[in-house]
């Protein structure tokens, strides 16, 4: 039985076709005796309920979804400059988001949040998957926060005619080359079981993609791979999040070197030993740059940019790792090469990162990225 309610809606609405009729021809009236003979049947065949939400409630409905998406739409277009919000603490984050390829600004950055901000935000979101919720902006703040590669994520170039560049392919060292060499920084003095680190590590990728070998040499000026220890704090707080990076430099005799430069303030952790930074792990991603190989998004993949918590040890060549190389050395280099860890602390001290501070105070963002 109808409801009342729906009956005088009904009523409300024939009183409108009757004193609409008033002033039309009869040929237009049929646009409205039409739906009304089709509500009649679903009435007679399927009841009042389902012919009120069919005829009634579901074409409101439709309305008010498409309201909304309006307001949505409306909601994240860019807002005068009068308008915009400023949050104290911003200005590192979008030096994040530049420094590693989300952000097409250059600095100085403010603390004034915009458009481009927002979508830089989404992107890092989204190539990491964090899922989207109510505490998204959380777990992005989190893993920005997170130790890791100073390479760049995403659109960069590599320039072999400036002096200083990011490693991009294959492109740094000779086509057909079937060796490089590698050295020490002599400054360092470093001990045994860090240079056994890095010895297993360049082993393990030429033995296992097989398209380079390496060999050691005493003369680290004359190294095709230059590996030394930096300290690598800024007083931005921007890169305490850095704890390895690698470059191609053009050296005095006009040829590029690679090199491999990691933080000495941070404290390292050897194979046999548990913590969040394994040398090893650094070792084996940064040779991966050198090789050619780009960030993975992949977190099971050592060219994955950060250190997470559950995978702080990560030093198995994937098939995709392999893969990837034998792809990039197929299209170019044609190489076919044949082919007493310790326990202790490389004199690193640990430094917690200053970036957390600033993390924390924008946490507003929330709905913006929702």
């Amino acid at each position: 039985m109808m409801k009342l309610y729906q009956f005088e809606f009904l009523l409300f609405l024939l009183l409108i076709i009757v004193n609409t009729t008033l002033s039309i021809s009869f040929s237009t009236l049929s646009q409205f005796t039409k739906p009304l003979e089709k509500f009649d049947k679903v009435i007679n065949s399927e009841g009042s309920d389902i012919a009120w939400d069919k005829f009634v409630m579901d074409p409101l409905k439709d309305k008010v979804m498409e309201s909304e998406a309006k307001k949505m739409v409306e909601n994240i277009k860019p807002s005068p400059p009068s308008q915009l919000l400023k949050y104290k603490g911003l200005d590192q984050i979008k030096q994040y988001l530049q420094n590693f390829g989300y952000l097409e600004q250059s600095g100085p950055f403010n603390n004034t949040l915009d458009q481009e901000t927002v979508l830089a935000l989404k992107t890092y979101q989204r190539y990491f998957n964090i899922y989207a919720g109510q505490d998204s902006l959380r777990k992005i703040l989190q893993h920005i926060a997170l130790p890791r590669c100073g390479v760049p994520d995403m659109n960069f170039t590599y320039d072999s005619t400036n002096d200083i560049s990011y490693p991009k392919g294959n492109q740094w060292f000779p086509k057909g080359t079937k060796n490089l060499t590698y050295g020490f920084a002599p400054k360092n003095e470093i001990p045994l079981n860090v240079t056994n680190v890095f010895r297993k590590a360049l082993t393990r990728w030429s033995q296992t993609t097989r398209v380079l070998n390496f060999t050691e040499t005493t003369s680290y000026d004359d190294a095709d791979i230059k590996i030394v220890f930096n300290n690598m704090t800024y007083d931005d707080g921007i890169y305490d999040v850095v704890v390895a990076v690698t470059l191609i430099k053009l050296d005095s005799a006009n040829m590029n070197t690679g090199l491999i430069s990691l933080d000495i303030t941070k404290h390292w952790v050897f194979p046999t030993e548990d913590g969040e930074l394994d040398l090893e792990t650094a070792a084996m991603h940064q040779i991966g740059h050198l090789l050619g190989l780009e960030h993975s998004f992949d977190s099971k993949f050592i060219m994955y940019p950060t250190i997470l918590p559950s995978q702080q040890k990560k030093v198995q060549i994937t098939d995709s790792d392999n893969l990837a190389i034998q792809k990039l050395y197929s299209s170019s280099t044609k190489a076919n090469a044949n082919s007493d860890d310790s326990s202790g602390c490389f004199k690193l001290s640990g430094s917690s990162s200053s970036l957390f501070i600033s993390l924390s105070i924008v946490f507003a963002f929330v709905a913006l990225l929702n």
